[in-house]
């Protein structure tokens, strides 16, 4: 068993303990195959000030291993009162972009672009984001060509042009 604290970054002043257990069992089949169980609690109470239910999780591998340790705690986490929160006053800040200069980007040019938001906040919220790329005189909407990388504190966005067109032809 081990332990690990959580913290709310919109509540600088209160961490939670968790419990973490990883055992595994031997299923008597013909291959003796070991079975993962993953137990996560904590001693914390609820938002009602009832006990908080352990978090289990079976047949755990090692390419899950993060993603089930994240979904239990989100569900734990969901249960706490992490009041009083603070305001999120600060918004998010591109920290990169490259080409920096967008006057005279060559078109064998793709975009890097690096979005960070300082804690404590609630993250970058990019459900409702537009990425609009300005040619000139128009403009495109390239949001669904971004490959977006990250969490929600730090974000990179990729976009390359899926056709590169050299020349042009006039009448």
């Amino acid at each position: 068993m081990a332990e690990f604290f959580v913290h709310n970054s919109l509540n600088p002043n209160k961490s939670v303990k968790f419990n973490i257990t990883l055992r595994y069992f031997v299923i008597r089949n013909e291959e003796g195959e070991h079975m993962w169980t993953l137990e996560i609690g904590t001693t914390h109470t609820d938002i009602n000030g009832d006990n908080i239910s352990a978090a289990r999780a079976h047949n755990i591998s090692v390419s899950n291993f993060n993603d089930v340790i994240e979904d239990a705690l989100v569900g734990l986490c969901a249960q706490i009162d992490w009041s009083p929160l603070s305001n999120d006053r600060t918004p998010p800040y591109v920290d990169m972009a490259v080409p920096a200069d967008g006057t005279t980007v060559s078109i064998e040019s793709s975009v890097h672009i690096k979005l960070k938001d300082k804690l404590p906040s609630s993250g970058i919220d990019l459900s409702s984001a537009k990425i609009i790329l300005h040619a000139g005189v128009t403009d495109f909407d390239i949001t669904s060509e971004v490959t977006i990388d990250g969490d929600p504190y730090e974000y990179d966005l990729y976009w390359s042009p899926a056709l590169r067109i050299y020349r042009r032809y006039d009448e």
